[in-house]
């Protein structure tokens, strides 16, 4: 008669070669955590975070059982991404606006050809915030102011006015 312990025997035998699978395995866990914590590999980052829209699953890699749904897998860009700074933030932009440090306001400057020519490009455009390095307010006030001036003949409208010592 078999004992009836014969084949946990034999289990025994395969779980003990599986302890190296096991280790190996915890290994390659440890490799990729410490790859993705490590904030100076960024260049370095997972294999499956790599990869585009449709994520593949390599045979050599420890996963995780949420990469397997439907959500991670097929998962799409933000549906509405976040919009690049245009201009320096707020606070930056108060330390650099000359307007706001000195309490004056762009449309009352309209007339003076010289401080608004320096805020317009030489085809005749408003140069953009991130150039200027104004607040929001300022810049709205100082293409109004702008606009005005050009409407009134202060500057060209299609090119910067020429100053003597340009």
């Amino acid at each position: 008669m078999l004992s009836p312990f014969r084949p946990l025997s034999r289990q025994c035998a395969q779980v003990s070669r599986c302890f190296y699978s096991t280790s190996a395995d915890y290994q390659n866990l440890a490799d990729i955590v410490k790859e993705t914590s490590s904030p100076a590999n960024n260049q370095n980052t997972a294999a499956w975070i790599q990869q585009g829209v449709r994520r593949r699953f390599d045979s050599k890699l420890f996963i995780r059982p949420h990469y397997f749904s439907h959500d991670h897998r097929f998962k799409g860009p933000p549906p509405f991404p976040k919009r690049s700074l245009i201009g320096p933030g707020s606070k930056q932009a108060k330390k650099q606006d000359v307007f706001y440090r000195l309490g004056i306001d762009p449309l009352q400057e309209a007339s003076n050809d010289v401080l608004m020519s320096s805020f317009v490009t030489d085809m005749g455009k408003i140069k953009h915030r991130a150039e200027t390095g104004l607040t929001t307010k300022s810049q709205r006030k100082l293409g109004k102011a702008i606009r005005r001036a050009k409407m009134m003949g202060v500057i060209p409208v299609l090119s910067c006015a020429r100053l003597p010592w340009n």
